[in-house]
């Protein structure tokens, strides 16, 4: 847990048309941004953040030039300066489930109520099927899978209590279809989405509402500072990408089409857009759906994004009816 002097220690209830968030990831780019926009709209955030990142301050405190995460410690200083007593931070790893069910108690301890949960995870692992250890999908599931589910499992009796709250997730376009070298994540978004499609049935007569957000591949990837991954990542899938160059003639065509997931990327990789456009339209989208009496149980964010999943349901479409009726002669007909 965070030190005495990392949230408020008097208990009071939050003022009326005020949102209380608890994000899990508060300082991965997009956790960070959405934290402060909260608290600069007047809403109560409860900033989870690892030891590693509590421990950072607290060296800080002893060495004014220490260099190794200089700009993380600046980050939770500036939310506290922002926020005041608005803003808690406590220690949080959504692969545990204790310190999960820690930081609701302390949530509700301070403010005795929560309203937004936004799982905002962005840990990845990056390669090829046959170079990804099998400890690497293990962990990235763990990360992006278990850790909401577990955030979620923990948040539920005190929502079904309170009759109300929003269970925001965090998962991007690779919860929908397949991205090169991004296989591990891909199933660990897709699992996610699928397990948030049936628990909105199970919680929605408790008045409990659940969004899943797909951002910009970009903004999964940003972290806070900046630091080499993101610069890995792309230069990992560049490298993979280079291999439809040597497909047979026949093959060429379909990696030539602009929506093909192998030119997506490197586009992405290639794109001149500021990474700060991006990500302050994903924050907009999050901080909206937020205020919403009925929020969308799924929401793309951005013009690029919502035209690949154009191009996905109308190849779906597509192929359904192409063999329809095979499908259709799956049926056994009545006795």
């Amino acid at each position: 847990m965070a030190d005495s002097q990392s949230h408020p220690q008097t208990q009071f209830d939050a003022k009326p048309g005020t949102r209380v968030w608890l994000i899990t990831s508060a300082f991965s780019a997009l956790g960070y941004a959405v934290a402060r926009e909260a608290l600069k709209f007047g809403d109560y955030v409860v900033a989870g953040c690892r030891r590693e990142e509590v421990e950072l301050e607290r060296r800080a405190g002893i060495a004014q030039n220490y260099d190794g995460g200089s700009e993380d410690v600046k980050s939770i200083q500036s939310l506290k300066s922002l926020g005041g007593d608005s803003c808690a931070v406590v220690e949080l790893d959504v692969r545990n489930i204790a310190l999960c069910q820690s930081a609701l108690a302390e949530t509700i301890h301070i403010w005795g109520r929560i309203d937004v949960v936004l799982n905002c995870n962005s840990e990845t692992y990056a390669g090829t099927l046959e170079e990804l250890h099998p400890n690497h999908i293990l962990a990235q599931f763990e990360s992006t899978y278990f850790g909401p589910v577990n955030m979620m499992k923990s948040a539920l009796p005190y929502l079904r209590k309170q009759r109300g709250g929003h269970l925001v997730n965090v998962t991007g376009l690779t919860g929908l279809m397949g991205t090169p070298a991004l296989s591990a994540r891909c199933a660990s978004d897709h699992a996610l989405e699928g397990f948030c499609d049936a628990l909105a049935y199970e919680i929605a007569p408790f008045n409990i509402k659940v969004t899943i957000v797909q951002p910009p591949i970009e903004v999964k990837y940003l972290i806070f500072p900046p630091s080499p991954v993101f610069t890995y990542i792309g230069q990992r899938i560049d490298s993979i990408l280079s291999s439809p160059l040597h497909l047979q003639p026949s093959l060429q065509p379909a990696y030539n089409s602009p929506s093909h997931p192998f030119n997506t990327i490197k586009n992405i990789l290639s794109s001149t857009s500021q990474p700060d456009n991006i990500l302050s339209e994903t924050v907009s989208i999050i901080m909206s759906i937020a205020a919403l009496e009925n929020p969308p149980g799924r929401i793309v964010v951005g013009n690029e994004g919502i035209e690949q999943v154009k191009d996905r349901v109308k190849t779906v479409s597509e192929e359904l009816e192409e063999f329809l009726d095979a499908s259709l002669g799956a049926d056994i007909p009545g006795g």
